[in-house]
């Protein structure tokens, strides 16, 4: 059996798509919220029978392989490779070569993995990095889970023990672990020197980058990976791996900043925490959030710039319909909070969150709301926030509370939060790019309708005819198909000898169909319709040939080419008869 068939054998399209979002039955099929745009009700239908996940609001989604490559960003032989290796197919090596090199990924992760395992020997090894840890507070079973090792304080261990492992000097420097200062420098030294190593992996689990914190006294407390092929810091949240089974069943996800802050989390007893990798939270990030969760809760550092993280958090989060909770502590962060009290931390992890703009206002009660400078930046602060929201009726709640701590009228609130949002909503784009180009699948036009109409409605296939063959994309190759289609044989998308992409566009429109309650008519009702919408498409394909040899005429009219002239008038006037025909 092809590969891409056993694949889909062995994993239901709603078993993967289950892994990212929470489905509910809708009669045969079932629904989600999307995790391709802004969804507020469930408008991915998924479809057991037909193998498809698909989004008719944004247009996205596909067969089990289209559906990971967009929730995943990655290309089609990425997508083969880590379906396979979930299912336990075997994939083939397609070259005549009788040793196959593996690609670049692949050596680069079997370049950290084998980094990561010497960094836990030399941790094991090492008196000094131990007390360190064990003063911390992580205990061995944490320190396992999280793969922590120790980088020892040498100008090229980690390099010379990979060179010996078999990994090239390019590959260690690509993977980010050696250091070349310029071309003409030869020697190689190690990117972490005497620093705790904290692995960094994507949600799969899988080690793409590293964490390093100095046991030394280096000015930079903190040394992360340089971005690379597969470290991409907007797009990776530190513990997600951990966490997101934690975060799936909850439908809540805890926001902290740094490796121990998520360890010490971890050693209180709530593991649906993770935190941003050595950026601020990006668009990307609240991306790959919102597929597991439904509610944000910040827990950041205490400090100025802990606040100010929170706030541009809260910004993203909420934009995107999540509910942003915030935790006050009185310590600076979560490791010391748990090295003070951790009972407490549990306690303000699990149920002590309030509304994020309700712990805003909160700190606004505490200050001088009388001074006029204090009281113009605290009100520009919280109309930004309240601008955020994407529902009406929580910032309507929300100019109510801040009418009653400031002091003043809705009324007045809303009117400067009227003019924030003037000032920044986007400047109209100079020409919008149309939807069906942006994501890449059109709509559904009347042809491809009635196609799809009589792939559902077989014994109507000889309405077939009264349709202008399609000459180009989709639509001929369905329509040729069905033609090839012997009259006494069953008719069904499985009988149609289709190219794979065609097939899988061919089972989105049936389910267009079937969303659309096509399916449910009477088979009269179904004729109309089917000539209804072959009608409207034999008028757009004659609307186009007409422009298309108008435009011939006139090149040959100004060219002077008589006989051809002649030749395209007569064609021009047929098609002007047969589209008044067609109405």
């Amino acid at each position: 059996m092809d590969a891409t068939l056993e694949i889909k054998a062995r994993l239901p399209i709603e078993e993967l798509v289950s892994k990212y979002v929470s489905l509910q039955k809708k009669g045969r099929n079932l629904v989600a919220v999307c995790p391709f745009h802004n969804d507020k009700h469930p408008s991915l239908l998924v479809s057991p029978d037909k193998g498809i996940a698909y989004c008719f609001a944004c247009q996205k989604g596909g067969d089990i392989f289209t559906f990971y490559q967009q929730i995943e960003g990655c290309d089609f032989v990425q997508a083969l490779k880590d379906l396979a290796e979930r299912t336990g197919v075997v994939l083939e090596q397609r070259t005549a070569a009788p040793s196959i090199k593996k690609d670049e990924k692949d050596r680069l992760r079997d370049c950290l993995n084998a980094a990561a395992s010497f960094y836990k020997q030399q941790l094991s090894s090492s008196t000094f990095a131990m007390e360190y840890v064990q003063k911390r507070g992580v205990s061995q079973e944490l320190l396992e889970r999280f793969e922590i090792g120790f980088a020892p304080d040498s100008f090229s261990a980690t390099y010379d023990a990979l060179l010996k492992q078999g990994f090239s000097r390019k590959e260690i420097i690509a993977a980010g672990l050696g250091i070349q200062k310029d071309l003409q420098e030869e020697r190689i030294y190690d990117r972490f020197r005497n620093r705790l190593m904290f692995p960094i992996h994507d949600h799969q689990g899988k080690i793409v980058g590293f964490g390093g914190r100095t046991l030394g006294s280096d000015d930079a407390k903190y040394v992360n990976s340089s971005e690379g092929i597969l470290y991409h810091k907007s797009s990776i949240l530190y513990g997600l791996h951990h966490a997101k089974e934690a975060i799936r069943q909850s439908k809540k996800v805890i926001l902290v900043e740094g490796y121990f802050d998520v360890i010490a989390c971890h050693r209180v007893g709530v593991t649906n925490v993770c935190a941003v990798s050595g950026t601020a939270l990006t668009e990307q990030h609240v991306t790959i959030l919102k597929r597991y969760a439904e509610v944000a809760t910040l827990c950041l550092d205490q400090d100025r710039a802990g606040q100010d993280a929170a706030e541009r958090a809260f910004n993203l989060l909420a934009r995107e319909g999540m509910h942003v909770q915030a935790v006050r502590l009185s310590e600076k962060d979560p490791d010391e909070a748990a090295n003070a009290d951790p009972s407490r931390l549990k306690n303000l992890l699990t149920t002590g969150a309030i509304p994020y703009i309700d712990s805003v206002l909160e700190q606004f009660r505490s200050l001088d709301l009388s001074a006029p400078l204090v009281r113009r930046q605290a009100l520009e602060r919280l109309l930004a926030l309240i601008n955020s929201l994407s529902h009406a009726v929580e910032r309507t709640d929300y100019l109510s509370k801040a009418a009653s701590v400031f002091g003043t009228t809705e009324t007045a609130l809303q009117e400067d939060l009227q003019l924030l949002a003037a000032r920044k909503a986007p400047a109209p784009a100079a020409e919008a790019t149309p939807q069906a180009e942006q994501n890449g699948i059109t709509s559904f036009s009347a042809l491809e309708i009635s196609l799809g109409l009589i792939l559902s409605y077989s014994t109507l296939r000889n309405l077939l005819n009264e349709l202008i063959p399609p000459d180009t994309g989709f639509p001929k190759v369905v329509y040729e198909a069905i033609k090839s289609v012997p009259a006494d044989a069953p008719l069904t998308l499985e009988t149609l000898e289709l190219p794979i992409q065609e097939r899988e566009r061919a089972s989105i429109l049936q389910l267009f169909c079937e969303y659309h309650r096509f399916l449910d008519w009477s088979e009269s009702l179904a004729a109309r319709e089917i000539r209804k919408n072959i009608s409207a498409a034999n008028r757009d394909t004659l609307r186009t040939k007409q422009k298309e040899l108008g435009r011939k005429l006139i090149d040959a009219r100004k060219a002077g080419r008589v006989a051809e002239e002649a030749q395209l008038s007569t064609q021009y006037q047929q098609i002007l008869k047969l589209a008044k025909m067609a109405g």
